[in-house]
């Protein structure tokens, strides 16, 4: 639903943003790459988005060379992760992967037309529960999601049933690229972005009962908690439990699986409804278990589609202190 996620400030005042200056160099850089990412947007935007798959399967082939690296990765861990050695099936899944990876990243740029319900009537069902979630207003939610099926489509598909969901999301580097995605985002007709430096703006939100998505499934580095993804510990935001907890709301978990020629089933689940504060010993405990309930969650999803997941991240990078020493 956006970028990662991270825990609310405290402060009450949201912290003027400075406007950033570039040199003339990294001002041209900035219109090159631009120009180049829109030609891109045009040519891709001249296929069906049912046709996106196999302009993906084209694109893997006919970029092989300059793919390594990712392929390389995504070897990595799923030889360690899921425990495939056969080199054909590795080969199949690594190719499956990033057919499923590169399609991803075409269907962003055709994300402007999600904003039409007929579009989203035609590529996006939904699945029982979550229409029951976008239908009880009794508290807020926060949807905690991951790099997995397609991450886009649950705020424009919400906003076709009337649930307008506001995400966390963090400025592009380049001011030109930043600039179209966040129209074509409020093209969906959402509860609208709020960026990282604005997060006072989640807990009266959800206090409010409104709904608020995070994508939150990176490698949080030295500030996450660790928890179990996949057989294995990963240091994870902690930003969707402790605003849960805090904001009085649900915690729910959202995935869109892809089912072939463009079309995508849109599952939701309610995982914790906030009763009372004892409901844990602390916020910490809060954090700590409710990561650790949703991480779960996501990992039932992965193992029945792991080709859908993007194997590409450095998801356990951060090593746990036991590790380390």
């Amino acid at each position: 639903m956006s970028v990662e996620a991270t825990a609310p400030a405290d402060s009450k005042k949201a912290p003027v943003e400075e406007k950033k200056y570039f040199p003339l160099s990294k001002r041209i850089s900035h219109i090159f790459e631009f120009t180049f990412l829109m030609l891109i947007f045009g040519i891709i935007n001249l296929f069906p988005f049912s046709a996106l798959h196999s302009v993906a399967v084209c694109m893997r082939v006919l970029f092989y060379p300059i793919l390594g690296s990712a392929r390389r990765r995504i070897r990595s861990h799923v030889t360690e992760i899921l425990g495939i050695t056969d080199e054909k099936e590795l080969k199949r899944f690594v190719n499956s992967n990033m057919n499923h990876t590169i399609r991803s990243f075409l269907e962003l740029m055709q994300s402007w037309k999600m904003k039409h319900k007929r579009f989203l009537k035609k590529y996006v069902s939904f699945g029982e529960e979550a229409l029951e979630i976008a239908a009880d207003r009794s508290q807020g939610v926060v949807f905690a999601e991951g790099h997995f099926g397609n991450w886009e489509i649950p705020i424009p598909a919400y906003a076709s049933v009337g649930f307008k969901v506001y995400y966390a999301a963090q400025k592009l580097s380049n001011p030109y690229v930043d600039w179209v995605v966040r129209k074509i985002r409020e093209g969906y007709g959402g509860g609208g972005a709020i960026y990282l430096k604005e997060s006072e703006k989640y807990i009266p939100l959800l206090r409010h009962k409104e709904p608020i998505g995070l994508v939150s499934d990176q490698d949080a580095g030295s500030e996450g908690v660790f928890v179990n993804f996949m057989g294995k510990p990963a240091s994870t935001h902690m930003g969707p439990a402790v605003l849960a907890y805090l904001g009085k709301a649900k915690l729910a978990v959202g995935f869109c699986i892809f089912q072939g020629r463009g079309r995508y089933v849109f599952y939701a689940r309610t995982l914790y409804r906030f009763q009372n504060k004892s409901d844990f010993a602390s916020s910490r405990e809060a954090a700590e278990k409710l990561t650790a309930l949703w991480v779960s969650e996501m990992e039932k999803e992965v193992r029945k589609y792991p080709e859908q997941y993007f194997w590409v991240h450095r998801r356990w990078k951060t090593k746990p202190p036991e590790v380390k020493a």
